[in-house]
């Protein structure tokens, strides 16, 4: 799913090609997305969370953590780092009204990887690195000399992934958050986005009537 940006318009877009978007009111029917009561309290639950952010800034941390690691027990790698967000689909099902964020660290060694011994010790290595982070629950996609893949998984569906293929990579991929102007705007209004909470649940009391 890509990132969205400028909700509102998108879907004014979307419907200027399609009938029965919204009804005589210029309202959607609710029903045919999450109920209001479940997207508040969704709200609740990312409101209690770091803004995206904020949360980018510590998956970047963990991130250079493990790098710094295998460095030191393997020799320095180069390592070609990148940072973003993304809607995703932890960002889907009771979110999905949210405009929330997953944040992506991924780090790529080109053209260099870890194998036989070497691999169980890179495990162990990256293993002790995420545990401090909550990172517990280890699942192996792959064990083969010329694949190999396995995934720490932590909490709010986040994942740290440790491979080696053509290359040796990291990735980490969060759990869903919200923006700090997604975050300024519940504390303002309530929810995210006031005009497009009103098309979706147009008896909601959650928001003033007039802004």
């Amino acid at each position: 799913m890509a990132r969205r940006v400028g909700l509102i318009s998108l879907f004014a877009l979307a419907c200027a090609s399609l009938t029965g978007c919204a009804d005589e009111r210029g309202t959607l029917p609710a029903q045919q997305y999450t109920d209001e009561a479940t997207t508040l309290a969704a709200i609740d639950e990312l409101m209690a969370q770091p803004s995206a952010e904020a949360a980018q800034a510590t998956f970047d941390e963990l991130g250079d953590e493990i790098r710094i690691a295998l460095d030191d027990e393997f020799g320095a790698f180069t390592w070609d780092v990148e940072s973003s967000f993304g809607s995703g689909s932890v960002c889907g099902g009771r979110y999905d009204m949210l405009e929330g964020q997953a944040v992506y660290v991924s780090a790529r060694a080109q053209d260099q990887i870890i194998d036989g011994d070497d691999w169980a010790r890179a495990v162990d290595v990256v293993s002790d690195v995420v545990a401090a982070s909550g990172y517990d629950d280890e699942f192996v996609v792959s064990d083969e000399s010329s694949s190999r893949q396995i995934e720490f998984y932590g909490d709010r569906d986040s994942v740290v992934r440790l491979y080696s293929h053509t290359s040796l990579g990291v990735a980490i991929d969060s759990g869903c958050y919200l923006t700090q102007v997604g975050r300024d705007a519940v504390e303002q209004f309530g929810v995210p986005d006031p005009d497009y909470w009103r098309l979706l649940y147009p008896d909601s009391t959650a928001i003033p009537t007039e802004r």
